[in-house]
């Protein structure tokens, strides 16, 4: 309860400082439905806001669903992408789930040109063998990595490859004027 309170407040916070104090018909882009991140999609529709959340295990996805933290699950990335553009024509605040990898997909928005309101970040970057998925990787590939210690090392290597990627894509956004959190942290 307390951790929703807090990204509300935080989301109505950008709307004040960003836009005019309203974030209705604007969307936030994210990654991370484990832990704390599942609070996002609940906070930012509270707030007015549409969102996509980018979540590499399905079942986290289907767990949000379940629990009505997320609205929907999109088929793909351009599905998500028509979601937000309808939801902030209608300004009806959506949130939606894309099975996905965030190193993959934040590089690939910022080259299309694609434009968030925001973009956070909630993903278990600081736990590179057991919270972050590296790009390239399936999940059961990375799982069964996290299983045998030997592979710790390449796992650990791959991840910070992929964060690199993963923040230089929200550096990019950044560097748009677009707000941009990880962990609660303007960057």
């Amino acid at each position: 309860q307390g951790i929703v309170q807090g990204t509300y407040e935080t989301f109505a916070e950008v709307g004040r400082q960003h836009y005019g104090g309203k974030l209705k018909g604007k969307w936030i882009l994210t990654a991370g439905l484990g832990g704390m991140g599942g609070a996002q999609p609940l906070a930012a529709t509270m707030a007015g806001a549409s969102l996509i959340a980018i979540e590499c295990q399905p079942s986290r996805i289907e767990m949000r669903l379940r629990t009505r933290y997320l609205d929907k699950q999109a088929k793909d990335l351009d599905d998500a992408l028509a979601l937000m553009e309808q939801a902030c024509a209608s300004s009806d605040p959506v949130s939606v789930g894309l099975v996905g990898n965030a190193a993959e997909i934040l590089p690939e928005l910022v080259r299309r040109g694609v434009r968030p309101h925001m973009v956070t970040d909630q993903t278990s970057a600081h736990d590179l063998v057991n919270g972050y998925l590296p790009a390239g990787w399936s999940v059961v590939q990375w799982q069964a990595a996290q299983r045998d210690p030997s592979q710790h090392a390449k796992l650990v290597a791959a991840g910070k490859e992929s964060c690199k990627a993963h923040v230089a894509a929200m550096l990019a956004f950044h560097a748009q004027g677009i707000p941009t959190f990880d962990y609660g942290n303007n960057i």
